[in-house]
């Protein structure tokens, strides 16, 4: 059984940006938007920003299924938990990324490199983008070269990553076989 996917809000809006919905629409694993993530990246509709839009869409098409977690207690304490640890703030959106995927038995798909080190303290699964790109590819909905040229896209547009991660997610989507 595959595990579902949880999504924060950059991964989300970068996939929209370099036209990859219908890819990720069609990735086989359950697919989840904590209630925050989404509430956040609604606020870009007003602002003209076309993935919010298409964000809406992808919820009303059942796409993507938008919820919270079961206990909210564990989102206060995952923010607390990653400042005392880790002295880096945790949103409350990846906050609720990573509770969900502790509840759901899930993957959070976040680039946050806050989320990151409080997943690692909490034994949940976190990837990024990079990952999520090869699963688009290892299910064939994409090419590898596809694959490869939209993280170059993604970072032309304005992805937010430093040089070893771009070259990482270059170098893993490079070595990535079909199943």
């Amino acid at each position: 059984m595959t595990k579902p996917l949880i999504f924060d809000t950059t991964p989300l809006i970068y996939v929209i940006k370099v036209s990859l919905t219908e890819s990720l629409t069609r990735l086989g694993d359950p697919k989840y938007l904590p209630m925050s993530v989404y509430e956040e990246l609604l606020k870009g509709e007003p602002l003209g920003k076309p993935e919010a839009s298409i964000i809406r869409e992808l919820v009303e098409q059942a796409a993507v299924n938008v919820t919270r977690p079961a206990d909210t207690s564990t989102v206060r304490r995952l923010v607390k938990v990653a400042v005392e640890g880790e002295r880096k703030p945790l949103h409350t959106a990846e906050a609720e990324a990573l509770a969900l995927a502790k509840e759901l038995g899930g993957i959070v798909i976040s680039d946050d490199h806050a989320a990151r080190s409080t997943a690692r303290m909490i034994h949940v699964d976190l990837h990024g983008t990079g990952y999520l790109l090869g699963r688009m590819y290892q299910q064939g909905l994409i090419s590898k070269q596809e694959a490869i040229t939209k993280v170059r896209q993604m970072h032309g547009a304005g992805w937010r990553l430093n040089e070893d991660d771009y070259r990482a997610i270059l170098d893993y989507l490079a070595m990535l076989q079909t199943h």
